[in-house]
């Protein structure tokens, strides 16, 4: 579609890592002022673990990238060494940024559940504008369809596919506003929010539903008939049950007490 914004000399605004890249510097600074305004936890510690955050969010969207396309690098060992080329996935990118953030929010004993509950809705957000990074990029295309839905990208006009990037960017939109209004409708308190989490147990479990759905309709290697996108995504939405019955198990017994 536009896989360059434009150009200045030799640089190159690339749509992709643009538009991901702001999306992601949103996700932090609306991550850290919901985290310190709304949830008690001073600027440092969410400073630190956000940092934590990116480094994970990285790493795992790394390795993510490599497994969504693994036949490439099966015929060909040496190109895992081109990382550049791997691409990024979101379900690794969240497990990597999760499991670093929890390590770090252990370590500064901030309580996991209230950050969780700030980053939320930046969370959603920041996949509804990445995802128009990858559709103005053409990848995570669909796969091809005669249906009136169908998009013919510049790298194969002959061929219409499902626009999936669009697909996840409004379901991730959806979510974003049931999230935005459900907290409005709580009004939790920080010390209330500490004892289990809703918001984020919440995404993770639309989340996961949307990727498991949305993911028959893309392209690319599957591994045992699913991309890596449908088992990140059914793990987001087991993990978020499991919170969500654990948040409601604890508010139940501080109610009680």
């Amino acid at each position: 579609m536009l896989p360059v914004l434009f150009e200045i000399g030799p640089l190159r605004a690339e749509s992709y890592y643009l538009i991901w890249g702001a999306a992601l510097v949103m996700m932090v600074l609306w991550t850290r002022r919901r985290a310190v305004r709304l949830y008690g936890i001073s600027f440092n510690d969410a400073t630190d673990v956000l940092l934590w955050v990116i480094v994970g969010v990285f790493v795992g969207a790394t390795a993510g990238g490599y497994l969504d396309h693994w036949s490439r690098y099966a015929e060909s060992p040496v190109r895992i060494l081109y990382f550049w080329e791997s691409g990024l996935s979101s379900g690794p990118g969240f497990i990597g940024g999760g499991v670093a953030g929890l390590y770090k929010l252990r370590r500064l004993l901030v309580p996991v559940n209230n950050f969780a509950e700030s980053a939320s809705l930046p969370c959603a957000m920041m996949l509804f504008v990445g995802r128009w990074g990858c559709f103005l990029n053409g990848c995570c295309l669909g796969v091809p369809t005669s249906s009136p839905l169908g998009v013919r990208f510049p790298q194969n006009p002959s061929v219409a596919v499902y626009p999936t990037q669009i697909f996840e960017s409004t379901a991730a939109l959806v979510i974003g506003v049931c999230i935005w209004i459900t907290e409005i409708k709580l009004h939790r308190t920080a010390e209330e929010s500490a004892r289990g989490a809703v918001l984020w147990p919440m995404f993770l479990m639309s989340y996961g539903l949307y990727r498991v759905v949305i993911d028959f309709l893309r392209d690319g290697d599957r591994i045992f008939g699913l991309r890596v996108g449908q088992y990140t995504g059914a793990m987001a939405f087991v993990v978020g049950a499991a919170w969500l019955a654990l948040s409601a198990k604890r508010m139940r017994a501080a109610k009680d007490a």
